[in-house]
């Protein structure tokens, strides 16, 4: 008797612990890696994530990040420290880092992502597109006039206006560091080249933000020698192909690279997060584009750790930062969010969405006087599935629960 209780015993110890462990290993699994370098871009109440590095060396796990597809469903309320990724399939996902990517297409549904390294030294392709309704990964087949080569280390600014992808500087293997502007038609697939009089100097890792009169705004990033300084801002006007140089005055932020930018709420502020070697009470800062003068804004709740090669994504009246460098996943969450609702700016850890709409520019905002390869063949994947949290809890209830049951007739049978 003494015996078979023990058995008993011993047999609940294993369960609890096989349970434990299981358990245990597939909740890490959801999270994904921590990573930079990758591409972060808002569709319908989603923010997609894809690829990037792994800020780890482990080969294994910077495989895993490369792979990675998913999203934040941003269509109802979250709390940062508990969130919710969905997964997708990775079948035929382009593995990216350094990429840019922006919405496009007809119907503003489409992922388009240009440039960027890949692990896989075949390929070639300079976009992939991923069709949000379709679930399909399509390489399309741009006209390209211009010998447009893969770029890294850029922004891509798209004008919803005309469909147009706004991809300035950053590096290649052919051109160095460069300051020619490319721009993709999203609708029409045709490559263009933008004026380059009175361009900015070659640089990559700046900063870029769409004024709501058309004129796209750069400013900071790197030369190859050294950080830039953010005393200067260009400016684009994408309606008359036209580049202005102004001086800026206030309080002027430190060189710097690696950071994010993003409009605020009032249409007129551009507000930068961030950093290499900044620290975390210097990295939030707003350029007045009316007045041109750099400010600290009135910030309130819990400070985070300065970020560099991260993302910032505006999604109703919130600022939201995915990943990067210079914090600890398990002090601070993946995903940082300044509220800015009635420019009263707050770090805060709940998200509330707002209806869905797609911000048209208008010209309702001007800024002074002053500031006025052969594409490869298109080829369709299949459908991919959602691989998500609810999905696989199934899938680790049902291993337990076998693994439970041999365990047990293994017992029996003794």
């Amino acid at each position: 008797m003494l015996i078979r209780s023990l058995k008993w015993f011993l047999l609940w110890w294993m369960i609890l612990q096989i349970i434990f462990e299981v358990v245990k290993s597939q909740v890490k699994s959801l999270q994904p890696q921590e990573r930079i370098s990758h591409t972060a871009t808002y569709i319908n109440n989603k923010l997609y994530i894809l690829g990037g590095e792994s800020i780890t060396t482990n080969p294994t796990t910077n495989e895993i990040a490369l792979k990675e597809f998913f999203y934040l469903d941003c269509s109802k309320s979250f709390d940062t420290t508990n969130l919710s990724w969905e997964f997708l399939s990775n079948i035929q996902v382009p593995t990216r880092w350094s990429a840019a990517s922006a919405k496009g297409g007809i119907n503003n549904d489409t992922i388009f992502i240009y440039g960027g390294f890949s692990n896989d030294e075949n390929d070639l392709n300079l976009v992939y597109t991923y069709n949000t309704k379709s679930d399909t990964w399509i390489i399309p087949k741009i006209l390209n006039n211009f010998n447009i080569t893969s770029k890294k280390n850029l922004e891509a600014i798209i004008n919803y206006n005309d469909g147009k992808i706004y991809l300035f500087g950053g590096t290649s293997d052919e051109l160095g560091i460069s300051n020619d502007m490319v721009i993709l038609d999203t609708i029409n697939l045709v490559y263009n080249i933008g004026n380059l009089t009175n361009a900015p100097t070659p640089r990559f890792y700046y900063g870029a933000t769409l004024l709501p009169n058309q004129n796209i705004i750069y400013f900071g990033g790197n030369d190859g020698k050294e950080a830039l300084d953010l005393d200067v801002v260009y400016s684009y006007d994408t309606i008359n192909n036209i580049w202005n140089t102004n001086k800026v005055t206030g309080l002027i932020p430190s060189k710097r690279y690696l950071f994010s930018t993003v409009l605020g709420s009032d249409g007129r502020g551009i507000i930068i997060f961030g950093g290499f070697n900044v620290v975390n009470t210097d990295s939030l800062y707003i350029l007045d584009t009316i007045n041109l003068e750099w400010y600290v804004p009135n910030v309130t709740g819990q400070l985070p750790a300065n970020r560099y090669n991260h993302k910032a994504n505006v999604i109703g009246n919130f600022m939201v930062v995915s990943f990067g460098y210079g914090y600890q996943q398990e002090k601070e969450s993946d995903i940082l969010l300044l509220n800015m609702t009635n420019e009263k700016y707050e770090w805060s850890i709940v998200f509330k969405p707002l209806n869905d709409t797609l911000p048209l520019p208008s010209t309702s905002i001007s800024l002074p006087p002053t500031m006025t390869q052969t594409s490869s063949p298109t080829i369709s994947s299949e459908p991919q599935s959602n691989i998500s949290s609810t999905t696989i809890k199934p899938i680790i209830i049902a291993g337990v629960l076998v693994g439970i049951l041999f365990i047990i007739l293994g017992y029996l049978f003794l």
